[in-house]
């Protein structure tokens, strides 16, 4: 038990500093990060003590993560200019120009930043850290699977509390992003806290520790609320509405009878409903309608998505490399050139774009093995709590899953390392039965 504290602290420590540092979208703050996740990983993995024993090897689930990162270092491999003909016709291109001026035989990596890629290389290996972590929590630790939840709803909570008091502060120049970069950021971390948050109260009782929980629970949810319908976050605002309604759809269908399904499933409906349009506030309708204050429209990312298409139909196999997509666009740029695009606002195209098509199918493959398990604890689990904390991973991570699809989650390290976790848990619900020791 020992070891698992351990494991749950220190990477909740790493996370939180994660989030306060801008999300560790700084290079030296996620170096930071990075090296205190590899201390963690070799201390607290260490052979020794009663409970060393980690979470049993699912081989093609491991298979499918370790890919990612072994791929984006196969990137930076260099390789005779030949072969680069033969497996990437578009990088090729690019190292044409040079071969005029020096014809002699060169070796060249398939990654068009190779010193970017590098760096994706160690964070994604990062990313599968985390995941892994979580997932051996839920092993070392059954039957108190919430605990496991509660360093990333604390430093949500921090978040929230931090983007009120931005609220607060009434200036016009000041917007209510929390310790992040901009409002989405912001918003994704709190939408993704918010199921387990809110799927607390699932958990009530007249009296005793769930009363408390469920207490805690609806507080903590009334909060990350309140803070995303400040930020005024298009996206969040949606998502956070949309996921309440389908925790309480859930809950109804696999807690209640029949006959009372149906009637709870509309009033939670109407009522929800309801909620939203109480709470969405004249700034964020305006925000709906136009963009303002030199925010990206909706439209805007039609046109973004189309020129990342150019570049995956340019390097479909292999990718133009991780953290090359912003060399990679440029020469297929035709609307807003005014406006540095680093990023598709869509991780899918954008991962498919920069790493190709195998490590697009490995995420697939991870993404799958973790909604099966998300799906038999959802609708075969028969304990009331595993089934609700089911019901919170799954929720959770179609709300990150929502987000990403016109924003960037998973290239914000502290967002990314937060839906990791999420999914470490969810993968996680498979283990039914405690480790023998």
């Amino acid at each position: 038990m020992f070891r698992a504290a351990f494991l749950l602290l220190a990477t909740g420590l790493i996370l939180g500093y994660a989030t306060l540092r801008y999300g560790a979208v700084l290079t030296t703050d996620w170096n930071l990060c990075a090296l205190a996740l590899g201390a963690v990983v070799a201390i607290g993995y260490l052979p020794l003590g009663r409970d060393g024993v980690s979470a049993p090897v699912n081989r093609l689930l491991y298979l499918a993560l370790l890919a990612i990162p072994l791929w984006a270092l196969l990137q930076t491999v260099p390789l005779p200019n030949s072969w680069i003909h033969v497996l990437s016709s578009a990088r090729a291109a690019l190292t044409a120009p040079l071969l005029r001026f020096d014809p002699r035989p060169v070796w060249v990596p398939l990654s068009i930043r190779p010193e970017i890629t590098l760096q994706y290389a160690l964070r994604y290996l990062a990313y599968c850290a985390f995941f892994l972590i979580a997932r051996d929590l839920m092993w070392r630790m059954p039957g108190r699977q919430w605990l496991i939840a509660i360093p990333p709803m604390a430093i949500a909570a921090l978040e929230a509390v931090i983007g009120i008091l931005q609220n607060q502060s009434r200036s016009a120049t000041v917007s209510v992003t929390g310790t992040f970069v901009n409002r989405d950021h912001f918003s994704a971390t709190l939408e993704m806290c918010l199921p387990f948050a809110a799927g607390a109260v699932f958990g009530f009782a007249p009296r005793g520790m769930k009363a408390l929980g469920a207490c805690a629970g609806a507080a903590t949810a009334a909060l990350y609320l309140a803070a995303i319908v400040l930020s005024l976050s298009r996206g969040g605002f949606f998502i956070a509405f949309v996921s309440l309604l389908l925790l309480i759809w859930l809950h109804a269908i696999t807690g209640m009878r029949r006959p009372m399904r149906l009637f709870a499933v509309l009033g939670s409906s109407v009522a929800v409903a309801c909620a939203a349009i109480v709470l969405a506030s004249g700034g964020l309708l305006e925000r709906m309608a136009a963009s303002t204050g030199g925010d990206l429209p909706f439209s805007d990312r039609f046109y973004f998505w189309k020129e990342t298409a150019h570049v995956i139909a340019a390097y479909p196999l292999f990718g133009c490399g991780f953290g090359g997509f912003v060399s990679a666009v440029a020469p297929y740029r035709a609307f807003s050139v005014t406006r540095t695009l680093d990023y598709a606002h869509n991780d899918y195209l954008q991962f498919l774009a920069e790493g190709g098509i195998v490590p697009f199918a490995m995420a697939l493959i991870a993404a799958s093995l973790v909604a099966q398990a998300v799906w038999r604890g959802i609708f075969r689990q028969p304990s009331p709590s595993r089934r609700g904390f089911a019901i919170a991973c799954g929720v959770a991570l179609l709300a990150g899953a929502i987000h990403s699809a016109f924003d960037l989650i998973t290239y914000v390290p502290a967002t990314a390392m937060l839906l990791c976790w999420i999914a470490g848990m969810a993968a996680g619900l498979e283990f039914d039965q405690p480790p023998a020791h």
